[in-house]
């Protein structure tokens, strides 16, 4: 899953109509409020709360959707999936790689806001 771009800034930036002031507020409130989904997510899983699961990385994937970031989108609808159909059977391999991608993404938006939108 991760070959390829972690996530692509144009795109990204298209949703906003490439208002970078937008931009930057979404990716404040990303940094902010998706660890903590995916806590609830690690959370449910650990309690083999399939409808948690589903519910927590639900919320998770809408955030990363607007990243425009395929593979953590990916491994999000993966774990997603499995949990509404209440399969968590491989719930823990699911997690790490959504857990691997996210990290990816988060150090990658880091990365811009840091350096900035050329970056």
């Amino acid at each position: 899953m991760s070959d390829g771009p972690i996530f692509h800034l144009d795109e990204a930036l298209d949703r906003v109509d490439r208002d970078q002031e937008t931009f930057e507020m979404m990716l404040d409130l990303f940094m902010e409020h998706s660890p903590k989904d995916l806590a609830d997510t690690r959370a449910a899983l650990d309690a083999g709360n399939a409808a948690g699961v589903a519910r927590s990385s639900h919320r998770l994937k809408g955030a990363i959707l607007q990243f425009c970031a395929p593979a953590a989108l990916d491994a999000c609808k993966a774990l997603e999936e499995s949990a509404k159909a209440g399969h968590l059977t491989h719930g823990e391999q699911l997690y790490t790689t959504l857990e691997r991608e996210f990290h990816r993404l988060l150090d990658a938006l880091r990365h811009v806001r840091d350096k900035g939108m050329a970056a």
